[in-house]
């Protein structure tokens, strides 16, 4: 709530500028209102880019599958905020709508109109990229050229119009978010390429698995591997460059006990994780992390496991490490699944069952005639069917697709589990 306060006093801060500047009075209550939102837009487009940043100021608290949720909702108000702010100027004098004309508008007008437009298009293409059938890798490259288009027009939009400029505070705070919004560019593109280069890693063996997933064992080069907690994450870039935009996150898979020795396991659904396959043993490959804020609220309690498809990976790091810790901890591990032969990691459920104090349930949409388990979706009934009588005190840890994540969650409210206790991975966020 906190955070959240900040980012609100950020944004709504500049519409002071409004109330303070000299000629304030002499302006129509529509301009003021125009230009007070204006402000507010700017500000707003500014914090867009630092929230995907990966800024471990904010990934560790909230985790970046929660930030890029944030920044997807706040694209769609900031242009929202954009166009009020042009329809409020066209509305107290229809007279501007000259303004929008890109042949005779002032060099500032027609640098509001392409910010406008440059965010329009923005997040339309964030909105329809899979109906479109856009590579991620192009909507990655446009999405980023786009936004820091955006922001530039706008302040040059800002400077060029310059009613408000003679005021220390507006050039101050222009000039900040100028720097703030720079600066997180500068730190996503260069800055954390630069320090994950320095770090490489090198692919040792490729392994198929279940249900169409691999696994890549990788092995640091040169350094002691980079230390993480099972349930953390890292994006993985197979190209020739670090500053390439090709890069996807994975969970890891391996025991966070060996960060020299990492493993992750990547599901075939389209041409990056079709093309993992294809690494040959010896390939150098870039991680970039860990991210993800998985930390358990009760650090000694026992745990309660869901776990969707491919969301089995970073409950496996979970498992591992534990393993390897030789931890005596109570697990139940709900692992959904469409059919028995493409459950990922059967086996190895199997052999960690025995070396751990861990309780497996299968729960198959698709069963094979005679199927003894559980059968269907996990939802309210099935987990309290299965779950143990003192779920209440567990640290509960869930992944997978986006409705198994709402539905388990809202089975644990139901079940009484404090949400502190409660953390949910949504890959298809991130």
């Amino acid at each position: 709530m906190l955070w959240l306060a900040a980012y609100v006093l950020l944004v709504l801060a500049p519409m002071a500028f409004v109330l303070v500047a000299p000629d304030a009075a002499r302006r129509s209550g529509l301009t003021n209102a125009s230009d007070g939102i204006g402000f507010s837009a700017l500000a707003m487009l500014a914090l867009q880019l630092v929230l995907p940043a990966r800024l471990r100021l904010f990934t560790r608290p909230f985790g970046v599958d929660v930030l890029l949720r944030f920044h997807r909702l706040i694209g769609g108000c900031a242009l929202a905020l954009a166009v009020l702010h042009v329809v409020l100027l066209m509305a107290d004098d229809p007279g501007r709508l000259a303004l929008l004309n890109p042949v005779t508008a002032p060099w500032r007008a027609r640098a509001g109109v392409v910010a406008t437009g440059a965010l329009a298009l923005l997040v339309a293409l964030s909105l329809w990229r899979r109906p479109l059938r856009m590579p991620y890798e192009a909507w990655r490259g446009s999405h980023l050229l786009l936004g820091v288009l955006v922001v530039a027009a706008a302040l040059g939009h800002v400077v060029g119009v310059g009613g408000y400029l003679g005021l220390g505070a507006v050039q101050a705070s222009v000039a900040a978010l100028a720097v703030l919004g720079a600066g997180a560019v500068f730190a996503l593109r260069v800055a954390r390429p630069f320090a994950a280069a320095g770090r490489p890693y090198q692919v040792e063996q490729v392994t198929p698995e279940r249900g169409g997933a691999t696994t890549l064992r990788l092995r640091a080069v040169g350094h002691g591997g980079v230390p993480f907690r099972p349930g953390q994450f890292a994006w993985l870039k197979t190209a020739g460059s670090p500053y390439a935009l090709e890069e996807h996150p994975f969970s890891f898979a391996s025991s966070a006990a060996r960060p020299a020795q990492v493993e992750l396991t990547v599901k075939a659904v389209g041409d990056f994780t079709t093309g993992v396959r294809a690494l040959e043993p010896g390939s150098r490959v870039l991680l970039d992390g860990p991210h993800g804020s998985f930390s358990p609220a009760r650090p000694d309690a026992a745990y309660v496991l869901v776990a969707g498809g491919i969301g089995i990976t970073p409950v496996m790091s979970l498992l591992r490490t534990f393993a390897d810790e030789r931890d005596p901890r109570s697990l139940v591990l709900v692992y959904a699944s469409r059919r028995w032969e493409d459950v990922t990691f059967r086996e190895e459920l199997d052999d960690l069952a025995g070396r751990l104090d861990l309780r497996v349930v299968h729960v198959l949409s698709d069963p094979p005639e005679g199927w003894p388990g559980e059968r269907g979706r996990v939802e309210a009934r099935l987990l309290a069917r299965v779950l143990p009588a003192d779920v209440r005190e567990r640290n509960a840890f869930v992944c997978g697709p986006p409705p198994l994540v709402v539905a388990t969650v809202e089975a644990l409210r139901e079940l009484g589990v404090p949400a502190e206790q409660v953390h949910a991975e949504r890959f298809a966020d991130v």
